[in-house]
């Protein structure tokens, strides 16, 4: 079979470009023309894309109308339907044969990644078929593996974070909430009783109504602090002005604790005995720079290192710090009992009983679930929210501490052995209102007057 594109041995310089876009974006996966057409609509947008696999590959994209190069569309559909690695060779073609499409979709270049899953699934027995309970419908909800990616958006569950919910009536598989909803408004469904087929089985996935329940308890999900701007380092102080947060370039010392320079600062003061880290988003990564601090700060040079900065120099969080965090019991009638409320990080439902930790940035987790990340790291794992900086904990500190005041002031059992005065014995007897400075200088004069008194007798 004669091929009627050219073979390419290595990436070209646009298609490098796409694949970049395609890793990096949000793509809906609507609709699937048999094995090698797709309907796919890009986070944000309201207009469809078609995308074909053959010799060559088409999409309708304007991109791939003016270049005639894969598109981020294509190379979405490679690198994340089909699960190939962006160096692999049918990754960045102009199109592919029927014998390489069809090793495409028999997932060939996959068989190491199914043979450990196998292993893995072997070892563990079969608890990728099992349950974690029965949630109210007909279907056991399938347990959340590390590799299970959402069927819609094509991104892996566990390292998106983002609230899932489950096809009740049919195959149990968990997908993305967001993505279900942009699922169902494809379908055209206007009457709340309409039902929602899954996108994996086409059975019933549960009804508009209750869809529609699952988004707006999920959004409660997403605190203000995730919605902020990327280049708004929260929770960072300046060591130098005390702005806070940094805005922009944020500089970190790799040797000293909490230390943080902002952008001007940088090219102010002089701090050359350590070596620095930079980044421009809070999420990033940290990059060692390279020569003159103040170069770097006025944009002379972009020299960064290739690797981040060494875990060791990453601040850690106190543990007196940890302890102080606020966590809450879930109770009957909680509203963390709702449909679509759950732990962000291993997307399971809070139940009762269960102790939450609650960050600054108002997220919450399974106590479980959070603090062995935060024993390591001193941010949240969402959004980055810097938790201690001894700039900014004081005021912090005595609002968690007022808190767990009054927490204790609940429990009558922990009312005397949580208090301490230094200075001052602690009494049984508290009286409700402490008695007036004058009072207090009266009776004072009425012990030296009988002091002598008890000496003559």
């Amino acid at each position: 079979m004669f091929k009627k594109t050219a073979w390419r041995n290595t990436v070209s310089d646009a298609v490098g470009v796409h694949q970049d876009q395609a890793l990096n974006t949000t793509i809906f996966l609507l609709k699937c023309y048999g094995p090698t057409g797709f309907l796919l609509r890009e986070d944000g947008e309201t207009r469809d894309y078609k995308v074909y696999l053959g010799d060559p590959h088409t999409c309708t994209c304007p991109v791939f109308a003016k270049e005639q190069e894969p598109c981020k569309h294509i190379c979405w559909i490679l690198l994340r339907k089909f699960r190939l690695p962006r160096e692999h060779e049918y990754s960045f073609q102009h199109g592919l044969v029927e014998r390489q499409i069809l090793e495409l979709l028999n997932g060939s270049h996959r068989a190491d990644d199914h043979r450990t899953e196998n292993d893995a699934s072997s070892a563990s027995g079969t608890s990728s078929q099992t349950a974690t309970s029965q949630e109210g419908g007909c279907v056991c909800r399938r347990i959340i593996q590390p590799r299970d990616v959402c069927p819609i958006c094509q991104e892996d569950l566990l390292e998106k974070k983002t609230p899932v919910t489950y096809c009740r009536f049919g195959c149990g598989n968990n997908i993305h909430i967001s993505c279900m909803k942009v699922w169902a408004d494809h379908q055209k469904l206007s009457d709340s009783d309409d039902v929602v087929k899954c996108p994996l089985c086409r059975e019933v996935f549960s009804s508009l109504k209750i869809l529609q329940v699952h988004v707006k308890n999920s959004e409660k999900l997403f605190t203000a602090a995730e919605r902020e701007k990327p280049d708004r380092h929260l929770g960072v102080c300046c060591q130098s002005c005390r702005v806070c947060p940094v805005v922009g370039k944020c500089f970190k010392c790799t040797v000293c604790s909490h230390f943080y320079l902002c952008k001007d600062c940088a090219q102010k003061v002089r701090h050359p005995q350590h070596q620095f880290a930079v980044r421009t988003k809070r999420r990033q990564k940290w990059h060692l720079v390279k020569g003159d601090l103040t170069d770097e700060a006025k944009g002379v040079t972009s020299d960064l290192g290739d690797a981040s900065i060494n875990p060791a120099a990453e601040d850690r969080l106190p543990e007196n710090v940890l302890r102080c965090l606020p966590t809450i019991r879930v109770k009957p009638g909680s509203q963390l009992l709702d449909d679509g409320q759950q732990c962000r990080l291993c997307l399971q439902k809070f139940s009762l009983g269960q102790r939450i930790r609650m960050l600054p940035c108002h997220h919450k987790f399974h106590m479980d679930c959070v603090d062995g990340s935060l024993c390591k790291l001193n941010f949240c794992p969402l959004d980055g929210y810097v938790i201690y900086n001894p700039l900014t904990w004081t005021q912090s500190e005595r609002k968690l501490s007022a808190n767990l005041a009054s927490d204790c002031a609940k429990r009558p059992e922990n009312k005397l052995n949580d208090l301490f005065i230094p200075g001052v014995a602690l009494q049984a007897k508290n009286p409700k209102t402490a008695p007036p400075h004058a009072s207090l200088n009266l009776a004072m004069l009425q012990q030296k007057k009988e002091k002598p008194h008890c000496q003559k007798d």
